[in-house]
């Protein structure tokens, strides 16, 4: 009983220190180049997660979340810099809908990591149905 109390309190200070931490605003602008390689590597964290949920990894689906969203605020930078306030806003909801999948790593809670990841998806795919279009090498941003 003591230690659930503790592990909730530890999960719930671990919420509010990653809320607490700067946003993406500071961070400085990728080019499209780098922004294309973090869209990558984004792909590779997010099938990362869903195979750490999948087999009970918290302490691994944890390091996902945290560069997931250091790879998010590197993507709200770039579209602020491009001026695009709706897609800087996609990087925010995402990088904020982090905390419940973090929180459920905590909590040891497969199905909400796993809704909450699905819910995050469906954040991208929006963005990528108004920010991205097929090309001859994979995708690139609408003009």
């Amino acid at each position: 009983m003591v230690s659930m109390r503790i592990q909730r309190l530890v999960v719930a200070v671990s919420a509010a220190l990653v809320c607490a931490l700067p946003t993406g605003a500071s961070q400085s602008a990728l080019t499209e180049d780098e922004y294309g390689a973090a869209m990558t590597e984004i792909n590779f964290l997010v099938g990362d997660a869903e195979l750490h949920i999948d087999a009970r990894y918290w302490p691994e689906l944890s390091e996902d979340i945290g560069k997931l969203r250091t790879q998010f605020e590197q993507v709200e930078a770039f579209w602020t810099a491009r001026g695009s306030e709706a897609a800087a806003g996609y990087a925010r909801q995402v990088r904020e809908g982090l905390s419940p999948i973090r929180m459920a790593a905590g909590e040891r809670d497969a199905e909400a990591a796993s809704t909450a990841l699905q819910a995050l998806k469906g954040t991208c795919q929006s963005c990528h149905d108004a920010f991205r279009e097929p090309s001859p090498d994979g995708y690139r941003i609408k003009p």
